[in-house]
């Protein structure tokens, strides 16, 4: 797999013909030189954009990265303005199996940012047979007419399906591992893969991209992790919400569930699942207490008797002590659950209000977002980086930050209130559970008070009256037999029922914890870790052939989490100097580009850089790290613009492999009148 950029077509239509600039590339070390203000960076961008690549140069939006000479109007060789009618750039590229293809994306026109237009051809070739894709919408990563599945396969790259937060899984965009390949100059400094956009909802975009360009294997092992979590956690789920139902079930007969726990466990056996009910003062498992009850019933009807017969006082006396000491016990119950229920209402009237009141800031971070894009609001207070939440300032970059700041960017606050407000829902589908549950139970008792109120009546009119004693107590008590074995009859089915599910879930859950094992805990594999030390090595001997000095490069290791370079499990950010941490950021992506020819990687072949701004440098000459591209180049293609004195760099790099392109500052900017 391979990506060479061959030519590049910069073009602004004006009144008096076409104003840009043509220049044609070539494989291993180019130079592109260009007098500072004089269009560098615009050549530069130029090839980002006609590949798509904006949103990875440090833009919060998917805007053309060009000047007004592109964008607005531009001066001829007298100095006038000129309106720009139309502009765009044409891009040739070539891969390793010797095809060749014409990009074509308009800068300003009807299809200005919507759509790449692609010749299977070069541009020296009559241009025809333009496929046009879109770009920037749902699907171009993954459909036919999606530029970017398009690209993908013209490099030869799988792009893989990764985590993201919402928890399912989506592409790896190539928007993620263009800062892996392209120094942007004004952000791309500030540190390794500093322009990494983040709106992709990617979890660790950074990683997932070194690791895809790096043809690690972890990769795949990160993703089937990944995915047997949301599998596990959706079992949980159904198992909490199958217990709630089973739940619901026991306390609607006024018992409760034995066997089986909220949440499932290593062990499970379905036939000791059951619902316990209290029958005859002592709990009692519900096929138990219904051949119980039937037995009652069975016994009631044959024993009916109507007869008139001096009662038993004392019988009906201690009967109605009895009832009177279950009324009471029931009435304590019943203030019980109407306190449980009381707390229980208010915790969910609280996490509403919360769930609101996050819902309302992720509506304020969505909007800024959109705000901050709005090319006609720059300037505005609202756009002076203040939280819209807390008021508090905050950077767009983390190089700005100092060791004391820990704010989040807009991006990962949205996540994290998405997150809170997730929990939240979480939270409140327990409380109003158990709201039903307790509501249940309160009904159940509310029935006991009133039945055992009533019996209590009814013993003490027998106890005083004088008439001759009906049948009507019979009556009663086998109606109520009659619904009891009914209800727990039905109760049976469903226990049957509940008893498969929560097996078969247990099976699924158990199979899904057996496979977490399997994975190694941090899932390098022998090639990945062979990859991570040379990738170390050659950083090392790159960083002290650049007489790196901020410490001994011997200290350097690359993180086996992060798989950035690191001091003693630390970050290099805070302790390097300017110049030293460009000297990493060169050699890293240099080793990076040096992989592919001693490991089978993803990587392209293709590295360009731009220049940083001279104060950003700190006096630091790229003469020296030339000379180390030159060699790494050898296997591809590395493009470094800059504004180095032309004999300077000639001197510098005498005797090595490389082509230099020079504009001339007498000749005025990059972008001048083009021949017909």
């Amino acid at each position: 797999m391979s990506l060479t950029i061959e030519r590049l077509i910069l073009r602004s239509n004006t009144a008096k013909g076409p104003y840009g600039v043509d220049i044609e590339f070539s494989r291993g070390l180019f130079i592109l030189r260009v007098e500072n203000s004089h269009g560098k960076s615009t050549c530069i961008n130029a090839i980002a954009y006609a590949l798509g690549m904006e949103m990875a140069l440090g833009q919060q939006t998917s805007k053309p990265p060009f000047p007004p000479s592109v964008l607005k109007s531009i001066q001829d060789e007298n100095g006038s303005e000129m309106l720009v009618v139309s502009s765009d750039v044409v891009l040739e590229i070539s891969n390793a199996r010797g095809q060749k293809a014409t990009l074509k994306r308009d800068i300003l026109g009807a299809d200005a940012g919507a759509v790449i237009t692609v010749y299977p051809s070069g541009i020296s070739s009559q241009l025809k047979d333009g496929k046009r894709l879109f770009i920037h919408k749902e699907g171009d990563t993954t459909r036919e007419l999606g530029f970017y599945k398009w690209l993908a396969d013209f490099i030869g790259w799988e792009l893989p399906m990764v985590p993201s937060s919402n928890g399912s899984e989506s592409p790896l965009y190539p928007a993620l591992l263009f800062p892996l390949l392209f120094v942007e100059q004004k952000k791309g400094w500030g540190s390794i893969q500093a322009t990494t956009p983040h709106h992709f909802q990617i979890i660790h975009p950074k990683k997932r991209a070194l690791e895809f360009i790096m043809g690690l294997d972890v990769n795949e092992t990160v993703r089937k992790k990944a995915a047997n979590k949301r599998r596990i956690d959706d079992a949980i789920e159904k198992w909490k919400l199958l217990f709630a139902r089973l739940e619901a079930s026991a306390v609607r007969l006024g018992g409760k569930v034995s066997g089986v726990k909220d949440n499932p466990s290593a062990k499970f056996d379905p036939f000791k699942l059951d619902i316990l009910l209290e029958y005859q003062e002592k709990w009692t498992p519900l096929s138990n207490a219904l051949q119980g009850s039937r037995g009652e019933l069975i016994s009631h009807v044959a024993g009916k008797q109507n007869f008139a017969a001096k009662k038993n006082d004392e019988a009906q006396r201690k009967r109605i002590r009895e009832l009177n000491a279950e009324l009471v016990e029931k009435e304590n119950r019943y203030d019980d659950i109407t306190d449980e229920l009381s707390f229980i209402r208010h915790q969910v009237a609280a996490t509403r209000q919360r769930i609101k009141a996050l819902i309302d800031d992720k509506r304020k971070y969505e909007d800024l977002k959109k705000v901050k894009s709005f090319h006609v609001l720059k300037g505005l207070p609202v756009l002076n980086n203040e939280c819209p939440t807390c008021g508090q300032e905050y950077s767009d970059h983390s190089v700005q930050l100092d060791c004391a700041d820990n704010l989040m960017t807009l991006d990962e606050s949205l996540d994290f209130i998405k997150d809170q407000i997730f929990t939240f829902n979480s939270v409140l589908h327990s409380y109003t559970t158990q709201l039903e549950v307790r509501s249940l139970e309160l009904k159940n008792v509310e029935q006991a008070i009133d039945r055992y109120g009533n019996d209590v009546d009814r013993l003490k009119n027998d106890l005083y009256a004088e008439s001759v004693i009906f049948d009507e107590e019979y009556l009663r008590d086998k109606i109520t037999l009659e619904n009891r074995v009914g209800s727990y009859e039905e109760a049976l089915v469903q226990l049957a029922s509940f008893r498969n599910e929560f097996d078969t879930l247990h099976t699924q859950y158990k199979e899904l914890v057996r496979l977490r094992r399997t994975f190694p805990e941090q899932g390098f594999s022998i090639a990945d870790s062979k990859k991570l030390i040379l990738l170390q090595k050659e950083v090392v001997r790159l960083l002290s052939e650049f007489d790196f000095s901020s410490f001994d490069p011997e200290l350097l290791e690359i993180s086996r989490d992060t798989y950035l370079p690191t001091r003693e499990g630390f970050d290099l950010g805070f302790d390097t100097s300017a110049s030293d941490g460009i000297r990493v950021i060169w050699s890293y992506l240099i080793s990076l580009f040096h992989l592919r020819d001693t490991c089978q990687t993803n990587h392209p072949g293709v590295l360009i850089f731009d220049e940083p701004r001279q104060q950003e440098a700190n006096k630091l000459s790229f003469t020296g790290l030339l000379r180390g591209a030159s060699r790494a180049a050898n296997s591809g293609q590395i493009i470094f613009a800059t504004s180095e004195e032309e004999q300077v760099l000639e001197t510098a790099l005498e005797g090595a492999d490389y082509t230099l392109l020079s504009f001339s500052p007498a000749e005025g900017k990059v972008l001048r009148k083009l021949g017909s």
